[in-house]
């Protein structure tokens, strides 16, 4: 099983986040001030509603400590890229969904290990020095998040066809691999999954649910129009899950702690496809009464 958490899930999850660097520009960085009072709200609002609900929710129903740490993980992991295309489903304000993903993506990439370290000591009753240092933690997310996103802008940068050709494969590739580590780890954890199958999927769906109408309560006392505010709720529901499987397992060294992560995986994807329905309406009937007026 150490093939698992230490090959093909920090590597799948490493070629992932490559691939999602052969996807940038130097340009789409730029796009992230293109439109200031959007940005600021949804992004704010990623940074504060769902650590606030998911940590709430972890002290006050998690079953387990391990548990609560894994809730927290996926309390405070960065949206996930897969956003993207669901903001373009909805007929969202794409440019958003991008800059807010590369946006909060890049601050979570340093805040996400003080959550972890935090919510370890907090739960687990750590005190005094713990087995993985803190500047030890900080580096195992960086260098599973930030260094291949990076070198893949790079090559992007200096082998754009080749990046272009590469990155579709790439990414399918090691989908599959990490989809496979999920598989292999749900069912290691089978038993402890059944015991609190019932509590884990009322708090992710409880979670989900309040985030959502939370961020949609910003874009309305935002004032944003309908295809931002589509973005920003999106945005909300789609986590990169991979990132805390992998400290939870690999880092942490607890396959219990990934069991929210994978539990949430489908239930924010159902809620989200509804989102994205009953946005894509709700862009549709505004374009329709701005082009009758």
């Amino acid at each position: 099983m150490n093939l698992i958490d230490d090959i093909l899930l920090p590597g799948s999850l490493w070629f992932i986040m490559f691939s999602m660097g052969l996807s940038l520009t130097l340009h789409d960085f730029g796009r992230i001030f293109a439109n200031r009072r959007a940005l600021l709200a949804g992004s704010a609002s990623m940074l504060v509603i769902p650590p606030v609900i998911g940590i709430g929710i972890a002290v006050l129903f998690a079953p387990t400590q391990p548990l609560a740490v894994g809730f927290v993980l996926l309390a405070t992991c960065p949206g996930g890229m897969l956003s993207n295309l669901m903001t373009d489903f909805s007929k969202g304000d794409l440019a958003l969904s991008l800059s807010m993903s590369v946006g909060v993506s890049f601050i979570y990439i340093f805040i996400v290990p003080l959550y972890a370290y935090a919510a370890l000591q907090f739960f687990m009753g750590f005190s005094g020095p713990v087995e993985v240092p803190l500047g030890g933690f900080v580096w195992k997310v960086f260098s599973i998040t930030l260094v291949p996103v990076t070198l893949g802008l790079i090559f992007a940068h200096f082998q754009a066809g080749a990046a272009a050709w590469l990155r579709g494969k790439l990414k399918l590739i090691a989908t599959v691999v990490l989809v496979s580590a999920f598989v292999i780890i749900l069912i290691d954890q089978i038993d402890v999954l059944r015991q609190n199958f019932w509590v884990l999927f009322w708090m992710t769906l409880g979670a989900n649910l309040i985030v959502l109408a939370l961020a949609f309560g910003v874009t309305r006392l935002s004032h944003l129009n309908p295809r931002e505010t589509s973005a920003i709720c999106i945005e909300h529901m789609i986590r990169q899950e991979g990132t805390a499987i992998y400290i939870a397992v690999a880092i942490a060294g607890s396959r219990e702690m990934s069991l929210p992560m994978i539990m949430n995986t489908p239930v924010a994807l159902v809620i989200c496809i509804v989102l994205v329905l009953a946005m894509r309406n709700y862009v549709n009937r505004h374009s329709a009464t701005e082009q009758s007026a």
